[in-house]
């Protein structure tokens, strides 16, 4: 009798063994293959990137023409008025520097100089660009 039911409970066991061995192979099969997605489709959207780089990314010649805009500007009275400012005026490709006087971390009566390249933006869309950001403009 004990060579019987030694019998019956070994199948059962190798059966269980069995089942845990597909079921890991199964999940490690699954991660490789996400894994492989995954590299494959950075591996394209990183060749993408380096055959068009954004213009903000490409150095501007020296010979290039800059013009500067002096101004007084009244900005919303916000923590962050400034960093906000040039976050929205940056995203035109023709502002290459925004500069700040003192004091800083104050929103009013605010002086800055804009240094821009003509030839990619117009003196007047920055102008109306800034008056969208700005409560009030005045030229110095």
């Amino acid at each position: 009798m004990k060579s019987i039911n030694s019998r019956a409970k070994t199948p059962r066991v190798t059966v269980q063994q069995s089942a845990r061995i597909t079921a890991l192979l199964q999940r490690l099969a699954t991660t490789a293959a996400l894994l492989g997605a995954c590299a494959a489709i950075q591996a394209c959207g990183g060749a993408a990137l380096h055959s068009a780089p954004p213009s903000h990314d490409e150095p501007v010649p020296a010979s290039e023409q800059r013009a500067e805009l002096k101004l007084e500007l009244e900005l919303e009275q916000r923590a962050g008025c400034e960093e906000d400012f040039d976050l929205a005026l940056y995203q035109d490709p023709g502002v290459e520097l925004i500069e700040w006087k003192e004091p800083f971390g104050v929103c009013k009566a605010r002086q800055v100089t804009i240094r821009y390249l003509p030839k990619r933006t117009s003196r007047d869309a920055l102008l109306g660009r800034i008056k969208e950001l700005a409560q009030e403009v005045k030229q110095r």
